[in-house]
Formats: structure tokens, sequence, C-alpha cells
């Protein structure tokens, strides 16, 4: 069994260390300037169509039904190729790298994100996050549903969870209570949302990933 660890970071990736929406954004613009927008709309409806279905940004599923959907366009050989080749390390936040080493000089630091089997691997090793991360990265379905698997492999005395969604960081609070400080960073659309009185508020707020180097953790990483 794993040693325990005085303090573990669990730390998400889309629109907490990496700008989901600047990258969505792009490809909008891609799908426009290929396929035009009625095409580009098309996408966007099986984008979401994916993400109510599995719960987490499906880039690959949407992009599957696309490319049946317009009978196979030769452009769709483009997209991808987009896909692959992205440089998505262009859409890192300021500091996320920094964020991710700071870190782990204080504790040990997990990636966990939700996401596909493939594309979000994918992103995360091309932006550096799993090089930075000493290669602990986890992807689940739904990762607030995998605590216990958590525990088993990363046993600590109190985690840390960073992440931008407070539907996450409620439910992890509700399960491991005061084992667990969330941190909630005000980035990306969820930012926008309007307050859910029936979340469990976070127990810090910051404004941007980068905030997270002015904060010590000194009283839960005795």
């Amino acid at each position: 069994m794993p040693a325990l660890q005085n303090i573990v970071f669990l730390v998400d990736v889309d629109d907490t260390l990496f700008d989901n929406d600047c990258f969505e954004a792009e490809l909008s613009r891609f799908l426009e300037e290929k396929f035009g927008p009625e095409e580009r709309d098309l996408y966007r409806t099986f984008f979401e169509e994916c993400r109510k279905e599995e719960g987490f940004a499906d880039f690959l599923g949407a992009f599957q039904k696309f490319r049946i959907a317009v009978q196979e366009n030769p452009a769709t050989m483009e997209l991808a190729y987009f896909f692959r080749d992205y440089p998505f390390s262009r859409h890192l936040y300021p500091k996320a790298l920094d964020v991710l080493s700071t870190l782990s000089t204080r504790g040990t630091t997990v990636i966990l994100s939700d996401g596909d089997a493939f594309f979000q691997p994918h992103k995360i090793d091309r932006a550096g996050i799993r090089k930075a991360a000493n290669g602990k990265v986890r992807i689940y379905v739904h990762k607030e549903t995998r605590l216990d698997r958590l525990e088993k492999e990363f046993p600590a005395r109190h985690y840390v969870l960073v992440d931008d969604k407070r539907r996450i960081l409620s439910s992890v609070k509700k399960q491991w209570e005061n084992r667990v400080t969330t941190v909630w960073v005000r980035q990306g659309h969820y930012a926008r949302e309007a307050p859910d009185p029936a979340l469990l508020p976070p127990d810090r707020t910051i404004a941007k990933i980068e905030d997270l180097l002015e904060v010590s953790f000194s009283e839960v990483s005795r």
C-alpha cells in the first residue's frame, strides 16, 4: 500500500489550468472557415448533446457524429489534424505550470480530470501538464464518484481539491468533509453561473490559478 502523505493536491484541468473556452472559440472559427456557419453550429449541437449524455466535454464524440452528418466531407481530415496537432500549451493560464511545480514541493500533486479516454490525455500531455505533475494524471468520466480509488492510490491525511466547478467541489466536500479543503478557481464560463444555494460553499476562492502561488496551506500540511 502506498505510504500515507500529509497532503495531496488534486488539480483539475479545463478552465482551471487550461483555458478551454479559448480552445472552443478557436475550434468554432476553424469549423466555420473549413465547413461554413451551418456546419459549425451542427458540430456545436453534437458537442452539447455529448456533454449532456456523458457529463464531460467530449470533442471526439461530437466529431464522430459530425463526420457522419457531413457525409465524410474530405475536410474532416483537416479537423482530425486540428485536434491532433493543436498547440495546447498556448492556452495554459499564466503560471499554471509554476503552480504545479510549487504544489509538488508542498505535497503530492495529482491531475484529476473528467474526460474521454484519448483526447483528454492527449491534451494534458501536449500542454506540458503531465510532465509538470510528474506523470500523476487521473482521468475519469465522473471523478467525484472515484474518491475511494483515489484514497487507495494516494492516501493522505488531508486533500486539497482545486477546481473551477462548484458542483464538483461541493460533492467532494460532502463526501470527505473536513478531510478536504476545496478551492474554487473563478475562471471560465462556470464562474459566471448563478449561485446555487444547494451547493456547499468552497473553503477558499481565488480569482485565477496563479493566485494559488500565494496560498500556503500551512494549517493543513502539518
